[in-house]
């Protein structure tokens, strides 16, 4: 089998500008050029470019849930599951400074810790309730 690889995560919402924004504001983000979908579309990207996320406005046909946090009012939102449960998980240099600026805007997470405090974890949710991961692991090759 040829090699495989992520091309981009895309994650539905009715509000793209809002999601988008913060996806700019806590990962540093950059926008790309966007093709005319008939539809809003955002593309973003890590600089340098390896990861691409396409915040897309969600088909208002579809009756699939935007986020865990709209698909019912019996949903735990608690922030302590985020490890086992749908996230996408991002690795940073500087994990301690990433964690000070996510508390300083006010954001709610969620820390832990593996291999006797060598790994370094946090988990924490965009606005529309999808899971996010942090961690100080390496770069990967």
């Amino acid at each position: 089998m040829a090699e495989i690889h992520l091309d981009h995560v895309a994650r539905a919402t009715t509000d793209v500008q809002r999601l988008a924004r913060f996806y700019e504001e806590v990962f540093g983000f950059q926008r790309m050029d966007v093709p005319n979908f008939g539809f809003e579309v955002v593309w973003l990207s890590t600089v340098p470019p390896s990861i691409t996320l396409h915040i897309i406005q969600k088909n208002p046909n579809s009756n699939l849930p935007e986020s865990p946090h709209s698909a019912g009012p019996d949903v735990k939102k608690d922030l302590e599951l985020l490890p086992r449960s749908h996230h996408i998980s991002l690795g940073v240099p500087d994990y301690d400074g990433f964690v000070k600026s996510l508390k300083e805007k006010g954001i709610p997470i969620y820390e832990k810790t593996q291999q006797e405090g060598k790994i370094k974890q946090v988990f924490f949710c965009d606005p529309d309730g999808n899971g996010l991961e942090v961690g100080n692991w390496a770069r990967r090759q």
